[in-house]
């Protein structure tokens, strides 16, 4: 066509002149926008000399400010500037300049006042009565009775407390080793030891021969022995006897006559009117032994009283005994097998008299665990734990292992 021929400089005419009236508008927006920035670096009078010369980025972050602030605020910005650069000018530290600020033998200072530890609670449960708390040192100015202090636990766990202190069995933490089992010990005193220490041992031997011993030594006695001989000759027998069968009919009853019948009405009737008689004189002589079972009511009460009264004191002896002593003693009565060794020395073993020849005898371990278990602040683990099935019990179930016969 005639337009394909034809060169592009032809068909299209780029136009480069400007408009004129935005060409106005623009020129006039610049120079508003840079009227105001002008005037305030002129009125700061800046000399860019090579000391004092402004970077390219520090004159962004001023004009950035004059453009944001009036110039009595950059003014007042720039007088506190250099106020905090002068305090910190002043308070640098140099040496043998600076002042103690703690007197070890001032007793009245904050850092020498004496202190007391007190307990404080985490806020997590307790376990085997034992409460989880923190002990801190607070200062005894704090614990003044005219000044208000926080408090630490609640009044319920207080009140609870206080119960408890009322109500706790008397208990020894650490039980002192006794004057046998020392490093040099009394002669007379190291036999009581070493004779406890043997009673440990022969109830734990008599408890394994027991537990080891089958049931009737191992025989038979004669009387099981005669049944198992002679129960085949009777199972021989009763087979026999199964054997006969025996027919008895039924005696048919005889007819009475009227005689007879009126008769047995008669004793019917007298024996109900002795039996009538007989209550009543029961009862006639319950009256009269009220005085009799009076009397054997008040000595049943009164060995009641007594009873309870022998109950109380021996509950209060039992309170009044320490718990945690003769640990050993009395797990080896409850439990011989399990119990622990009571820790004593020989007499051959004790033949240096030195402390550092001594060999160690039992557990710390096992002394703090057991003492805790007599004083109720630890369980023991059970020997025999009963097999639990949880879930609900289900009855007649069809199928299943071991429930074939079920599917019928």
């Amino acid at each position: 066509s005639k337009f394909e021929a034809k060169a592009d400089e032809e068909l299209f005419v780029l136009d480069t002149r400007p408009d004129a009236a935005a060409a106005m508008h623009l020129a006039a927006k610049n120079a508003k926008k840079r009227k105001p920035s002008e005037s305030r670096t002129a009125s700061l009078n800046v000399a860019q000399t090579k000391k004092n010369r402004i970077s390219m980025i520090d004159g962004r972050h001023i004009r950035k400010m004059m453009n944001n602030h009036s110039n009595e605020q950059v003014v007042t910005m720039a007088a506190a500037t250099e106020v905090r650069r002068k305090q910190a000018r002043r308070s640098r530290r140099n040496p043998g300049t600076a002042n103690a600020a703690f007197d070890l033998w001032d007793d009245t200072a904050q850092g020498n006042e004496e202190t007391k530890i007190v307990t404080v609670t985490t806020g997590g449960s307790g376990h085997a009565g034992i409460a989880p708390l923190n002990f801190m040192a607070i200062p005894k100015s704090l614990l003044r009775k005219d000044i208000q202090q926080p408090a630490t636990m609640s009044k319920k766990r207080l009140k609870v407390r206080r119960q408890f202190e009322k109500t706790a069995p008397n208990s020894i933490k650490v039980e002192p080793a006794g004057p046998g089992q020392s490093y040099r010990p009394d002669e007379e005193q190291h036999q009581d030891a070493i004779g406890e220490a043997l009673n440990i041992e022969l109830r734990r031997k008599e408890a394994l021969d027991y537990r080891n011993t089958p049931i009737g030594g191992g025989k038979m006695s004669e009387q099981t022995l005669a049944l198992l001989i002679h129960s085949d000759d009777e199972s021989s027998d009763e087979e026999d006897d199964e054997g006969e069968t025996i027919n008895t009919r039924h005696k048919r009853k005889e007819k009475l006559t009227r005689a007879q019948r009126n008769k047995q009405k008669r004793v019917k009737a007298l024996e109900v009117e002795l039996k009538e008689r007989r209550r009543k004189k029961k009862i006639l002589n319950q009256f009269d032994e009220s005085k009799k079972v009076s009397k054997e009511v008040r000595k049943t009460e009164a060995a009641k009283v007594a009873r309870r009264e022998e109950l109380n004191v021996l509950k209060a002896e039992k309170v009044a005994k320490p718990l945690g002593v003769n640990v050993f003693g009395k797990l080896s009565e409850r439990d011989p097998i399990n119990a622990p060794s009571l820790p004593v020395a020989l007499s051959s073993e004790l033949q240096g008299g030195g402390l550092r020849t001594v060999k160690p005898k039992g557990s710390l371990l096992t002394d703090r665990m057991e003492s805790m278990i007599s004083r109720k602040m630890a369980n023991r683990k059970a020997a025999h734990k009963k097999t639990v099935v949880h879930g609900k019990k289900r009855k007649n179930i069809k199928g299943g292992k071991g429930r074939e016969y079920l599917l019928a």
